[in-house]
């Protein structure tokens, strides 16, 4: 058997099941092997090996488990001041474009727009005093949790879009998700933001009802961010948008839990 296919199969050994058929990919091009290797087909067998191996090794507990494994998802947990945004859920990391607009981060307390409990977090992007308001200005906020590797989770959230301008293209205001793997966490590079689809806008004096949101995914990685982020599309003078966040849940197994018969840990 070539070097290439030996190397290649001590990286499936060391790998914690090849995280990704992505992942496979890449060291299979790294070594230079070809698709025609007839070595390959080898290569995986023994990965597809691997993978049953560590999925039946997997307690049906833990599979089953339905742990929310963000911190301060309901902003029930405190508040504290971040530079250059304000005050933003504990736990909780915040970001903005800048450019022509006003941004606002509040705890807020107004029970019309707080879904559960006395708190949710309030993101503001407007435009008032600005000379030339700029369009898609965004804000948003983050958080980077330690996730079980290659186990399913689901996202959830709540959320309420309110302006001061009522009328206009009705999907000038957009509330996106999306995620990162690993433990650096930067907003401008999530290539897999997804839509909420939040297409009731409110006045800003009178709220209305919250509107829900849910996704499946998959962590490919020991440490999983998660972004929300409001989207204003056009730079209209004066505007105003207020986006309240509340029960934001990342629900599944958790790390820090052991799932054998010697309980939690």
């Amino acid at each position: 058997m070539s070097e290439r296919i030996l190397q290649l199969l001590a990286f499936l050994r060391a790998s914690r099941v090849a995280r990704s058929v992505h992942h496979l990919h890449v060291q299979i091009a790294r070594l230079g092997i070809t698709p025609g290797h007839r070595a390959l087909r080898l290569v995986l067998i023994f990965a597809l090996l691997i993978g049953a191996t560590a999925v039946a090794a997997i307690p049906q507990s833990s599979v089953a488990s339905g742990v929310n494994v963000l911190d301060n998802g309901d902003f029930e947990h405190g508040f504290g001041s971040q530079p250059g945004c304000g005050m933003v859920g504990t736990g909780w990391h915040c970001f903005t474009n800048g450019g022509g607009a006003n941004y606002g981060f509040y705890d807020d307390q107004w029970t019309p727009v707080v879904a559960d409990g006395g708190h949710s977090q309030l993101i503001e992007i407007n435009a008032k005093g600005i000379a030339a308001p700029e369009h898609d200005r965004y804000a948003g906020i983050y958080q980077t949790v330690r996730v079980v590797d290659w186990a399913e989770y689901t996202l959830n959230l709540k959320g309420m879009i309110r302006s001061t301008v009522m009328d206009g293209d009705p999907w000038r205001y957009r509330v996106q998700v999306g995620w990162t793997y690993g433990t650096y966490a930067d907003w401008s590079r999530v290539s897999n933001w997804q839509d909420v689809g939040w297409d009731s806008y409110y006045a800003r004096e009178s709220p209305g009802g919250f509107s829900t949101y849910a996704t499946h995914l998959m962590a490919e990685d020991d440490y999983l961010t998660i972004y929300v982020r409001v989207w204003k599309k056009w730079g209209v003078a004066e505007e105003e948008i207020d986006i309240n966040l509340d029960t934001i849940a990342l629900t599944g197994p958790s790390p820090y839990h052991h799932y054998g018969t010697g309980g939690p840990v």
